[in-house]
Formats: C-alpha cells, sequence, structure tokens
C-alpha cells in the first residue's frame, strides 16, 4: 500500500505545538503510522460516532488523533487530543 499524503491543518498544527516533547514523539510516530496505514494495529483506528466521515486513531491509551479522507487519497489531520474519557475529568 501506497502512503497517504497529509494535510495539517491549524487547529492540529496548534495543538501539536502546546504538547511537551516527548508527547510531541509520540503524535509523530502516530501520525508516520498513519500515512503509511490508517488501519495499522497500533493505532486502534474507527469511526467516531456522531461525526460522519470522522476517524479517531490511537496515539496512546488516553490521546487520540482526529482525521477524515481527503481529495485524492489525502489525510486530514484535524485535531490531537485526550480522549474523554467515562469517570475522568478532562
Amino acid at each position: 500500500m501506497s502512503p497517504f499524503r497529509l494535510t495539517v491543518t491549524p487547529a492540529f498544527k496548534k495543538r501539536r505545538g502546546k504538547k511537551p516533547k516527548q508527547m510531541k514523539d509520540s503524535i509523530d510516530e502516530s501520525i508516520t503510522k498513519l500515512a503509511a496505514n490508517p488501519r495499522h494495529p497500533g493505532l486502534h483506528t474507527h469511526r467516531v460516532q456522531g461525526a460522519k466521515g470522522v476517524w479517531e486513531s490511537y496515539i496512546d491509551g488516553a490521546n487520540r488523533i482526529t482525521w477524515h479522507y481527503g481529495e485524492n487519497s489525502s489525510i486530514v489531520l484535524r485535531n490531537n487530543c485526550v480522549h474523554d474519557m467515562p469517570g475522568q475529568s478532562p
């Protein structure tokens, strides 16, 4: 499978820029996997409920990347954030 082109939204860049270096490195590693294979088993990729066409991939146990497919086999990176998990405060 050929790698996907990536488009990074300003919101994605802004949030990533505020993260500590270790988290930035983890985000970058996940993005590399995503570009090579959106179905990479380590990403646990799945559709976001209630958001048509939006997908979510894991960075780690609590952090996620949201994205959607763009034109010409591209992936548009939308956000990188802490997943709202039941019983946990944001």
